[in-house]
């Protein structure tokens, strides 16, 4: 690869989840090494050749000597806010207790428009494509290559690394001097920030001890079928679907048994990991990906096997083990299947989201082998993700933005985001109640202990948080140990996973399945200038072809006796020089680490 990083195009192959979303953390080429060292060194260079020159410029009303508040009292700010919640969502976000904190405490006027997961794809590509951004946009799942054609490129996001410095925002400040890769992901090709990381928390049960994989199996119908444990294999992993197709839905108390069904496609992800696949986008095959067993980089859909794919997701479909909608249900439909007790294995990001009172009723599915892949895998989860948050170039608050997304990632605000207060705090405003620790030491919050809300995420969603928490920007380990101090613990530790709490419930099943079975995903991939149009103009031909002849062949609206046609249209459209461009782009990977 050519180091003239001024004039690349980023595409991402980082996917944004559920359960909080980036690029992998897999080893880096030497090319990516380099990357990341001019990407550092010009962000470096750009915060400190401006801040000097921004510390000069901060508006008066701006409060610079602590949070509270961020404008001055007497003075008048309104930000429009764009964001996007969960699907549990039903409460109204302006009275959400951290919406009303930012308003009070803080003295930042909020407007906002909320967008949900089925809508905020369309919302997204129209507010982007008009050119009419809120000030700050929060969680709306942008991409790598969203910051070069927005942020980079048209210009329609600020350059926050302008605005990092010591003085304004000085725990960003520290995150990106401490935190090399996160900030190195985070980087344009210009050496930019358009963009800030969600920092992940790292101790057994979070961050990156734990894998993508999210499928759980219902013990209720293990012991109904006789299975005593987890699949190992694939092919015991089907053969379980079977038996649990073959029990009398009655006898369950169910009108009908739909073996697996899935959220977000955590399915396709759990079968692709069996054929030895690492991938990043797991809706996308023209992806590149890691072959855990050939060692490379490889085009998933390009592979023999990928008729094996396709022919075992022929046989779960025709044989009812997955849902006739496998292509096009919605994480609605999916967990009102959950919640009747219908779906024996559920592919979501934890079972309490739709079952809170059955969530230790499951077991996480262990990364199963199969003769594509002699050890079972799963990507591990990033320490780090990209796109939380962006703002607007042409808000007229930049510093404002700027200081209450640096709250964000302070050690109050970390908490506050998410938690809310600790209780007894004034500064519950006496919206909520607040937290505590129980007899166990273990964090608990009374709204939930009342019974005001169903769980701690229940609670989370409808009466504190501003955006979805698993992708909020800020930083969870703070969060998990000065919600401990606010609660009055003097030496705060991380806390043991408690399997009384949902929320820690599937945390340790999952940490407990994956441990053994961890593979970094790839790092970003950039392409330069005179290769990104081919490769878009090849991908975009490729992909609608394969997802389009691949839901044929499953569905058996084409038969699999012509998957070699499918091999042979796929060179017609130019997938060995698609191959190529991807390799010579990991050229000098070496791997996983």
């Amino acid at each position: 690869m050519k180091k003239v990083w001024r004039s690349v195009i980023a595409v991402s192959m980082a996917a944004v989840l559920m359960v909080g979303c980036g690029t992998g953390g897999g080893g880096q080429t030497d090319a990516t090494k380099e990357l990341s060292s001019v990407q550092e060194t010009q962000a470096e260079e750009t915060a400190e050749g401006n801040s000097a020159e921004v510390d000069t410029q901060y508006p008066d009303y701006l409060n610079l000597d602590s949070f509270r508040p961020i404008v001055k009292d007497g003075e008048e700010v309104t930000l429009r806010v764009l964001t996007m919640r969960e699907s549990i969502a039903n409460s109204d976000i302006n009275e959400n207790w951290f919406v009303k904190f930012i308003e009070e405490k803080l003295n930042i006027n909020l407007e906002i428009e909320e967008v949900n997961e089925s809508t905020y794809e369309e919302r997204r590509n129209l507010m982007l494509a008009s050119n009419d951004l809120p000030d700050i946009i929060i969680n709306m799942h942008l991409s790598a290559n969203d910051m070069v054609n927005y942020g980079m490129d048209g210009q329609q996001f600020l350059p926050m690394s302008d605005y990092v410095s010591e003085k304004l925002t000085p725990n960003l400040y520290k995150i990106v001097t401490e935190n090399k890769m996160a900030k190195a992901e985070n980087t344009a090709p210009d050496g930019k920030m358009y963009t800030m990381p969600n920092i992940s928390a790292s101790f057994p049960g979070w961050g990156d001890t734990l894998g993508m994989q999210r499928v759980f199996i219902d013990k209720k119908y293990m012991e109904a079928a006789g299975i005593e444990k987890a699949p190992e294999t694939l092919d015991e992993f089907v053969e379980m679907l079977r038996a649990f197709k073959a029990l009398d839905p009655a006898s369950m108390g169910v009108d009908e048994v739909w073996p697996m069904v899935s959220t977000w496609g955590n399915d396709k992800e759990f079968l692709q990991n069996a054929f030895g696949w690492v991938t990043s986008d797991i809706g996308d095959m023209t992806t590149p990906a890691w072959d855990v067993e050939t060692k490379e980089v490889v085009i998933p859909c390009s592979q023999e096997k990928y008729g094996d794919y396709i022919s075992l997701l022929n046989t779960l479909y025709s044989e009812g083990l997955i849902h006739p909608d496998f292509f096009t249900i919605d994480k609605t439909a999916a967990r009102a299947l959950y919640a009747e007790g219908a779906v024996p294995v559920l592919c979501d990001a934890a079972p309490y989201l739709s079952i809170p009172d059955r969530f230790d009723e499951f077991i996480a599915a262990t990364p199963v082998s199969s003769q594509w892949c002699e050890n079972g895998v799963t990507r591990k989860s990033p320490s780090y993700s990209l796109g939380t948050a962006c703002i607007s170039a042409d808000t007229e608050y930049p510093e404002v933005c700027m200081r209450l997304l640096d709250y964000y990632y302070s050690d109050e605000g970390s908490v506050y985001r998410l938690y809310g207060c600790a209780a007894g705090s004034e500064d519950s405003m006496g919206i909520i109640e607040g937290f505590s620790l129980d007899e166990n030491g273990k964090l608990v919050f009374g709204d939930v202990k009342s019974g005001k809300y169903e769980s701690d995420f229940d609670y989370w969603v409808n009466a504190v948080e501003l955006a979805a928490g698993g992708n909020n920007p800020g930083d969870e380990g703070k969060m998990k140990l000065y919600s401990q101090k606010l609660a009055g613990v003097e030496n705060p530790e991380y806390p043991k996973l408690d399997l009384t709490n949902p929320d820690d419930h599937y945390r340790a099943i999952c940490y407990e399945a994956h441990q053994g079975h961890l593979v970094d995903g790839l790092p970003s991939m950039y392409l330069e200038a005179e290769q990104a149009a081919r490769y878009t103009d090849l991908k975009t031909v490729i992909k609608n072809y394969v997802n389009t002849e691949t839901a044929k062949f499953v569905v058996g609206q084409r038969s699999l006796d012509e998957l070699s046609n499918f091999f042979d249209e796929l060179k017609n459209m130019g997938i060995e020089e698609y191959i190529k461009i991807c390799k010579d782009v990991y050229a000098d990977y070496a791997g996983p680490q």
